[in-house]
């Protein structure tokens, strides 16, 4: 019984918990736990992603856009997401404006990336701007493409020390080559 004492004596700025706190607290710890579990396990059971996941595949399907019949389920212009996409690209050669903490990126951020990496997919917020970027709203169409297209072609070539990721933290090119990829692929799925 001395082993969960501890439980009982649980305090908030020295004052003691009531019996109602002390049970709320342990069902909230016990339902928290069960939620991450069963998120966990859902995403396990999630099919790994079998498509072409290369930087070359990707340009060559970009290339081959009419981005001019293009339509995206969202409140975006196809000229935002694609000049988007390619700020993305730029900042992990150039540096993001704004990161998340430390803490973030090792935790958090970190396993984000592993479980994007390890399915081939990205599931994110397709309409958050990237944090302190400036505004893409005004690009048109083309203008989109042939930014996306140059700022891959560049990463693609690019053999210099690249930046942190603003979220998920130090990636080698390959990460960054398959983040990039996976960043494009989840916008993209918003196509009808």
């Amino acid at each position: 019984m001395r082993k969960w004492a501890f439980l009982v004596k649980l305090s908030v700025k020295g004052n003691n918990l009531s019996a109602m706190n002390r049970r709320f607290f342990i069902a909230s710890s016990l339902s928290l736990g069960l939620l991450g579990v069963s998120g966990v396990t859902a995403w396990h059971m999630v099919p790994r992603n079998k498509d072409d996941l290369s930087l070359t595949a990707l340009i060559k399907e970009l290339e081959a856009l009419k981005v001019s019949e293009l339509n995206f389920d969202s409140n975006w212009s196809v000229g935002h997401k694609l000049a988007h996409l390619a700020q993305s690209v730029e900042y992990s050669m150039s540096g993001y404006p704004v990161h998340k903490s430390e803490m973030f990126k090792s935790t958090v951020g970190k396993a984000a990336f592993s479980a994007f990496s390890s399915k081939g997919y990205m599931k994110h917020n397709l309409e958050e701007d990237i944090p302190g970027a400036p505004s893409v709203d005004n690009v048109s169409a083309e203008q989109g493409q042939h930014r996306l297209l140059t700022a891959l072609q560049q990463f693609d070539r690019y053999r210099g020390e690249l930046a942190e990721h603003f979220a998920y933290g130090a990636l080698t090119h390959e990460q960054y080559a398959l983040a990039h990829v996976l960043h494009v692929k989840d916008h993209f799925s918003l196509l009808v």
